[in-house]
């Protein structure tokens, strides 16, 4: 029997999973990126090495995120050539950083995170190149609902409001995180032996994959997270109700009950759903820093190039406008290389390019929408480039959608405490329009935008689709709609929303099924998807112990096993440059070894 009183609430238990410094080891693929980022930083050298005779060999970066980013930065420092193709107008991807306000008044200024805007320290990978381009110094702990961060945190729930401080949850939700917590203890799941076997000081891969295969083995990826909770943790309807709203780490979860519950347990193994990061500078920053700094000014060494090349400079030595490029059709030479038609927007015409090599980092169904756009031809020329089951894959992927509506005010207001002792607002969770509302105050910035604004709506799935198909104006504005919801929530504070809001260009807006070149804010797979996530996962490995070396290569975030978290886009980024590194004739060193070389010890398993 379990003692539930023993299992703290999600949310309390941050501390401790800092305690034991827990890593986003996914369970899948357990190798230590972080260890391996961190090793090779302590030689001085670059994670792999290349024959001289491939120093300056050209490779196509599709897509300017931060999985082509560190893929670039890191091909650059071995020697090679990495040349980066952008369709939009800016770098980042969903690393997209808005300024609200006016950019020339600090304190009337502040950045807005239109994709990613929560960073676990878990993720080491990640953290290793937030670290290297000088932001963590520059970041604080992100006020998600319930947590420490938060000075507190308002759930309205069937229009009757729960007022808590910091993470001192009020008994009756303190219980559903707890019988949560009671239920990742049963098998196969094993909570606490997989946390154990994912910290830094008792880190034991072998267990991890027995663990998980385990559970991959009780036939658990055909769940999905809904049923997991009715049909093996026993939830009644109004228990699971309550949990999807109030949920843990990130929010509430009822957005996300028809994915696969395996998703949610890498989630929850990793420690990915707290402890998050606010980058003051702005997310944009990282891959923008790897754009445009040379390594030696990131404090990293490279070989072959001059000390001051940048990853910005070799690939405008190619293609002098990387931006509004768009990488239409790629197929396959007979001697290996690659012909990429790239259509340039503004030109409103082609190019062809030949290179040895792509590694392909956009949403990967993309790639089939753009197979078909230049006849069928071109479209039969491309099938080469993946197998029949991976083209699958691709065209099953799944993508959450996701909306945010900002403001930005002209003081943190909320920090104002009424005459009853709470705060004139506070961070929201509600089961209406809005969903979910941060509270977020730049004023500790030491950057260039140290105003404050508020997430007035944060949604995914079904209730994004509702910022979705307003008819022609005129219509009241969504962030208006918001307004009207929040006023009505914190009438006993007499909230006046509106009049807090900025003068200047103080409103944005985005809904990630509306923006070119994506398809949805991230991947989530839903039931029985494990085997297409095991083959895009794996693609990088095509040909490598036939000793022909595939160079089209796949990476990103919707690769990895992580989808919407950015670890997935650096680490499947690692992966695509050892597979480069070996097709110079090179790779990782007896003392460091990568992901390649842990492969066969570590590899997911085959359902």
């Amino acid at each position: 029997m379990i003692d539930m009183s023993a299992i703290p609430p999600r949310t309390q238990g941050a501390a401790h999973l800092l305690a034991n410094d827990a890593n986003a080891l996914t369970p899948d693929f357990p190798f230590h990126y972080g260890r391996f980022l961190d090793h090779g930083a302590s030689t001085g050298a670059p994670l792999w090495n290349i024959s001289s005779a491939a120093f300056g060999r050209q490779v196509l970066i599709v897509g300017a995120g931060v999985a082509g980013m560190v893929a670039a930065y890191e091909a650059m420092r071995i020697g090679l050539h990495p040349v980066v193709v952008e369709a939009s107008d800016r770098i980042g991807g969903r690393f997209y950083s808005h300024v609200a306000g006016d950019p020339q008044d600090p304190t009337g200024s502040v950045i807005c995170e239109l994709g990613a805007m929560r960073f676990p320290v878990s993720g080491k990978a990640l953290m290793h190149y937030f670290d290297k381009v000088c932001m963590t110094a520059n970041s604080t702990d992100f006020p998600s609902a319930g947590s420490s961060a938060a000075p507190s945190t308002l759930v309205d729930y069937k229009q009757q409001q729960v007022y808590y401080e910091g993470n001192n949850l009020p008994p009756e939700y303190a219980a559903i995180q707890q019988r949560f917590g009671g239920f990742l203890h049963h098998d196969p799941i094993k909570f606490t032996e997989m946390e154990t076997a994912m910290s830094e000081g008792t880190l034991d891969q072998a267990k991890i994959k027995t663990l998980w295969n385990a559970i991959l083995d009780a036939d658990w990826d055909n769940l999905s997270f809904f049923a997991a909770l009715v049909e093996h943790a026993g939830w009644s309807r109004e228990e699971i109700e309550h949990f999807g709203l109030v949920g843990f780490g990130t929010g509430g979860w009822n957005a996300g009950f028809a994915a696969g519950f395996l998703e949610v347990l890498r989630v929850l193994y990793t420690g990915l759903d707290t402890n998050h990061k606010l980058m003051y500078d702005g997310s944009s920053e990282l891959p923008l820093r790897l754009w445009t700094r040379s390594p030696m000014i990131l404090g990293d060494t490279m070989v072959h190039w001059p000390a001051d090349t940048t990853v910005m400079g070799l690939s405008t030595e190619v293609i002098p406008r990387v931006f509004n490029q768009e990488v239409r059709h790629i197929t396959r030479r007979p001697d290996g290389q690659f012909d990429v038609w790239i259509f340039d927007q503004i030109q409103g015409s082609s190019r062809p390019y030949t290179f040895p090599a792509v590694v392909y980092t956009p949403h990967k169904r993309i790639l089939d929408k753009f197979r078909y756009m230049d006849g069928a031809t071109r479209f039969n020329q491309m099938n080469d480039l993946l197998s029949p089951q991976e083209w699958e894959a691709v065209m099953y992927t799944h993508y959450m959608r996701s909306t945010k509506v900002f403001a930005q005010t002209r003081r943190p207001f909320w920090t104002e405490v009424g005459a009853e002792g709470q705060y004139r607002m506070s961070v929201t969770v509600s089961d209406r329009l809005t969903r979910g509302t941060y509270l977020l105050d730049y004023a500790p910035s030491q950057g260039l935008h140290r105003g404050s604004g508020v997430y007035l709506s944060y949604t995914w799935n079904e209730d994004s689709i509702k910022f979705l198909g307003d008819r022609a104006a005129p219509l009241p504005s969504h962030v208006q709609l918001c307004t009207s919801l929040l006023d009505s929530v914190y009438a006993p504070h007499e909230l006046d929303l509106a009049a807090e809001f900025g003068m200047i260009d103080p409103f944005v807006e985005i809904n990630w099924e509306e923006q070119p070149f994506f398809l949805g804010a991230f991947k989530i797979n839903l039931p029985g998807q494990y085997e297409y996530q095991r083959l895009l996962f794996s693609q990088f490995m095509n040909g490598v112990f036939s000793q022909n070396l595939d160079g089209f290569i796949l990476a990103g975030d919707d690769v990895s096993f992580t989808g919407g978290w950015a670890e997935g886009a650096v680490t499947t980024a690692l992966n695509a440059v050892h597979k480069l590194a070996l097709m110079a004739g090179g790779g990782a060193t007896l003392e460091n070894p990568g992901p390649i070389d842990e492969w066969t010890k570590l590899q997911p398993k085959a359902l």
